[in-house]
């Protein structure tokens, strides 16, 4: 399904270093729009951190964390 899809397409963003931040951006945002929460997208990320380090999950906290800042003021 679509958010799943978003939800693996966030993975692998977060483990190439989230170095895409457009695309990193719109998949959150499609992925919360597809029906994943705010959880499972943060859990995703952190989730890579073995695969793409701490410092490529940290960046990739920071873009979700500004997604989820413009979805709420959106509402």
């Amino acid at each position: 399904d679509a958010r799943t899809r978003f939800l693996v397409t966030i993975a692998a963003l977060t483990v190439l270093g989230a170095q895409a931040e457009p695309q990193m951006k719109l998949a959150i945002r499609n992925g919360l729009e597809a029906g994943a929460t705010k959880r499972e997208v943060a859990e995703v990320i952190y989730q890579m951190s073995m695969f793409g380090g701490m410092p490529a999950m940290t960046k990739a906290l920071e873009i979700a964390q500004k997604v989820f800042d413009e979805t709420e003021s959106d509402a």
